[in-house]
């Protein structure tokens, strides 16, 4: 989750156990369910001595803590932040910044390992040299996508520019696979005054906040991009099961919708109803599954059903959005 990144199930590791018992008896373990933001990192190509951060972010969906180790052990690779021992709670989510920051020119494959029992994530980039005078701009720092449905696509451009006295050398890159160089990618050579027009197209394949970078060439700055993808609607599949009259919700309760639950405090809670992207810091998830914040809610009406928590699950940890 965030702000998720784009989220990647990975699975010899998707089992998840619900706690209870077997019918023999014997209680179930609970156990992490690991979610990756990726599974591999394109610095694209970064000028000699210069340098790139990209962020991986480590997700635990599952019931039981998730304990791994981060590292690199590459020349030129190294970890800002969230490197050494790390546990993510269930819910919780953990940002490993990698810096690539390379001394002499070529390729430069690694490795950010997370671990015993745990995938690593490939890295890769390439260094290189532009010619004195040489000089790049783009025309914005980002490109937002706004709010799509999973499955769907939507399409920004932006503008690389030579402004120097001699050639640049561009390589177009997007660092993530929710995000794609549509036209404009790949090596270019910019005479002073030229530029090249770059299409990035957002066709995100799972729910949440999903940020990316477009690596544009040595020296050159890098375009953020970012999008919001929903694969659960609340006026189609969240509100019907708070408005449903069997669960006795609107009995003790005003009609709940996102303006008077989300990031709205919660009486009674050091907590609000409903935390964006954090389930296990909503007093509404916490309550109608019976895990946190009393008494499990409907008190009196029927439960909700195993598919109606993950669904109001899912919605919180994709933005719990007005749609």
């Amino acid at each position: 989750m965030n702000p998720r990144g784009n989220k990647r199930c990975l699975a010899p590791l998707c089992l998840v156990f619900l706690a209870g018992c077997s019918d023999l008896g014997v209680p179930l373990k609970l156990l992490p369910h690991i979610e990756l933001s990726t599974t591999s990192v394109d610095f694209g190509t970064v000028l000699v001595g210069g340098s790139a951060t990209r962020n991986v972010v480590v997700g635990n969906s599952g019931n039981g803590s998730l304990a791994g180790f981060a590292a690199v052990s590459c020349p030129g690779f190294s970890l800002d932040s969230g490197g050494g021992a790390f546990t993510v709670p269930p819910g919780g989510q953990h940002t490993i910044v990698v810096r690539y920051q390379p001394s002499t020119p070529g390729s430069s494959p690694c490795e950010l390992s997370l671990g015993a029992g745990l995938p690593p994530v490939t890295l890769s980039g390439a260094a290189a040299l532009q010619l004195p005078g040489a000089q790049c701009t783009v025309s914005v720092p980002s490109l937002g996508f706004g709010l799509l449905a999973v499955g769907g696509s939507q399409l920004a451009q932006f503008t690389a520019r030579s402004v120097g006295t001699a050639n640049v050398f561009l390589n177009v890159a997007a660092s993530c696979g929710d995000f794609t160089v549509v036209s404009g990618g790949g090596p270019h050579t910019l005479l002073p005054g030229d530029s090249l027009a770059v299409t990035v197209g957002f066709t995100p394949s799972v729910g949440g906040h999903i940020a990316c970078t477009i690596a544009t060439g040595p020296g050159c700055p890098d375009v953020a991009v970012s999008g919001d993808a929903t694969s659960v609607s609340f006026a189609a599949q969240i509100q019907p099961i708070l408005d449903n009259q069997s669960k006795q919700c609107v009995f003790c309760h005003v009609p709940w919708r996102p303006n008077n639950l989300v990031n709205v405090p919660s009486p009674g809670y050091s907590a609000v109803r409903v935390k964006p992207f954090d389930p296990a810091h909503s007093v509404l998830y916490g309550k109608v599954t019976g895990t946190a914040y009393g008494a499990r809610m409907p008190l009196s009406g029927q439960a909700l059903s195993g598919p109606e928590q993950t669904l109001i699950r899912t919605w919180i940890l994709e933005g719990a959005h007005n749609n």
